[in-house]
């Protein structure tokens, strides 16, 4: 089965393991998304890039 593209917040979420209120925050914040309508799509690849540009090492 092909993996999705584009992720729904709540698919990001999931992922993530965050609230949605703070996905919503990070979308706000920075973490790349388009619209579709009204509806926030967050392309996989970028959220995949976005958590390694994220990722500090001590």
């Amino acid at each position: 089965m092909m993996e999705k593209t584009l992720l729904t917040v709540d698919e990001a979420r999931s992922i993530l393991r965050v609230g949605r209120n703070v996905m919503y925050d990070l979308t706000k914040n920075g973490l790349p998304h388009i619209k579709v309508g009204k509806q926030i799509r967050i392309p996989r690849e970028a959220l995949y890039n976005w958590i390694k540009s994220q990722t500090t090492l001590s």
